[in-house]
């Protein structure tokens, strides 16, 4: 079973999707339509990286 947390306490998108209770594609709306700032991105991988301060934005940003 995989952790919900990672142990450097950053997410991936489809975690915080779920974490919110959204889809994916809400998350991904949201960032097209600039509603959230673009999260920094793994160099390797250049897969979104998300941390507690960006899932206390969103949630702010749903509050609008």
């Amino acid at each position: 079973m995989r952790r919900k947390r990672e142990r450097n306490g950053l997410y991936r998108s489809a975690q915080v999707a779920k974490i919110l209770g959204m889809s994916s594609r809400t998350l991904y709306r949201m960032l097209a339509d600039g509603r959230i700032p673009e999260p920094m991105r793994n160099p390797e991988n250049r897969y979104r990286v998300w941390t507690d301060v960006d899932l206390q934005t969103i949630r702010e940003a749903l509050q609008r």
